[in-house]
């Protein structure tokens, strides 16, 4: 077979055709979403991507999240869409949008598998009414949810963004991972945070996020939204985007060192044998 891979270029074109098919989706039906992440810091830094990066992440509200995932269940949609309610297996807390025309190459973790080039939904889950209340429902879970991440990990693997003292705790974790009930672990999570009414609760955050604490905010950074220049389009964004990008990055705008500059991504991408590329240009990553 002729794999035909996807270049950095082309990977994003995809990413964002994604994102502009689930803007229209959101805006026609009132479904609350921001950029996240690094996609909301390169919105606000770069006007798009972080140079070196080359994924997107939205977040939505869980109420607006759970009617979005309806909404794509129910009808006919443009891409794939992969979650714990399309797939119990998948036990991630996010859900994939994928290009259904393309797939990908992952060495290091399961989940991804029927699956293409991606972005991330991640829902905003209410806490508690104190942020001391907050932290105690965040952390009444982490430790399950360390397990949950390494166990879809096919192998252990030397981390990118963690320091290397690290290493030792990351490979105990990794080892434990291999005997819970994956299933079982994440609905136990799962039902927790979906008996807090997010309107009606002062904190929130979305707790399947990389930066643990960092993320627990008020709950109305998360539900008042302006326009953000995304490469050439334009995208919604909370408008409390400098309270949240102070909190997970601190001096955001200023740029990290140049060793840290690196994609954490372990994929490859390519397009399935009967999709048609779209562009032919190249270009090196």
């Amino acid at each position: 077979m002729n794999e035909r891979f996807i270049d950095l270029k082309q990977l994003k074109k995809i990413e964002c055709n994604l994102l502009k098919q689930v803007d229209g989706i959101c805006r026609e039906n009132g479904f609350r979403y921001s950029l996240g992440g690094g996609t909301l810091l390169g919105a606000v830094r770069h006007k798009g991507f972080i140079p070196w990066d080359d994924d997107i992440d939205i977040m939505m509200p869980r109420p607006d999240y759970n009617a979005f995932i309806a909404y794509c269940r129910e009808r006919e949609v443009p891409f794939g869409v992969k979650c714990w309610e399309t797939d119990r297996s998948y036990v991630d807390f996010s859900a994939k949008i994928y290009d259904k025309n393309t797939e990908i190459k992952e060495d290091n973790v399961t989940g991804t598998e029927a699956t293409g080039v991606s972005i991330d939904v991640f829902p905003v889950d209410g806490l508690g009414n104190t942020r001391r209340e907050a932290v105690k429902a965040f952390k009444a879970t982490a430790f399950r949810r360390e397990l949950l991440g390494a166990a879809q990990w096919k192998k252990f693997f030397r981390s990118k963004t963690h320091a290397w003292y690290l290493e030792p705790v990351r490979f105990a974790i990794f080892i434990m991972s291999r005997f819970i009930n994956k299933e079982k672990t994440f609905a136990k999570i799962l039902k927790k945070y979906e008996t807090i009414d997010f309107n009606n609760v002062r904190f929130a955050a979305a707790v399947g996020g990389s930066y643990r604490e960092k993320e627990i905010l008020p709950q109305n950074v998360f539900t008042s939204f302006i326009e953000l220049p995304f490469e050439e389009y334009t995208f919604r964004a909370i408008a409390a985007c400098d309270t949240y990008l102070t909190s997970l990055y601190g001096d955001y705008m200023k740029l990290p060192p140049e060793e840290k500059r690196v994609s954490h991504h372990m994929f490859k991408a390519c397009y399935k044998d009967n999709a048609a590329s779209e562009t032919t240009e190249k270009e090196e990553i």
